[in-house]
């Protein structure tokens, strides 16, 4: 079997890297089944703008020529949103991990640490023609994002809702096998 023909541009959350959280221990499954992947570590740390993020994801992936799947993780998936809003890009998939919803008062989280990413609405309408598929998985027991953003983002999107009870806001590491097998299964490698 040949190497898949595309590629994954992973967005992590707030104060998170490419080292932090899932992503050490998914990159090396991603490795193990030759994916092309890149996880830009974005910066900012406590106090991130989202137009900076937005333009490093765009420089990390503007001259891929492979159909593009982007997979957001908590203030990833807003970032997600956001960078699709503005460049528009063709995603083949598009997954979101611990969601947010469309909501303005997402920035009074975190004592506005944030809140460049929530100063507008996102035109749906504008993106969704821009996503073949999406998916967006939540955990019921997310202590960080409650579980109804989830479920309200994935209804705007007309996403496939994967729930699950017991990931809370599926940073550990051990989560890592449960996200390389959806990604597997709806990308098909």
């Amino acid at each position: 079997m040949g190497k898949p023909e595309f590629k994954i541009l992973f967005i992590h959350g707030y104060t998170a890297s490419s080292k932090a959280d899932f992503y050490p221990a998914l990159s090396l499954l991603l490795d193990a089944a030759h994916i092309d992947y890149v996880i830009p570590d974005l910066p900012g740390e406590k106090y991130p703008h989202a137009q900076t993020w937005i333009e490093m994801l765009h420089d990390s992936i503007k001259d891929n020529p492979k159909p593009l799947i982007i997979v957001g993780h908590s203030l990833g998936t807003r970032t997600a949103l956001l960078y699709i809003e503005k460049y528009l890009p063709k995603v083949e998939h598009l997954f979101l991990i611990a969601a947010f919803a469309n909501r303005l008062e997402n920035a009074r989280r975190r004592n506005e640490a944030y809140p460049d990413f929530f100063e507008n609405k996102i035109d749906i309408s504008k993106i969704k023609s821009h996503i073949k598929h999406a998916y967006v998985l939540h955990s019921k027991n997310d202590h960080s994002i409650p579980f109804e953003q989830g479920v309200e983002i994935a209804h705007d999107l007309n996403a496939e809702m994967i729930e699950s009870e017991n990931k809370d806001h599926y940073c550990e590491p051990s989560n890592a096998p449960y996200i390389f097998s959806i990604l597997k299964k709806a990308i098909g490698f």
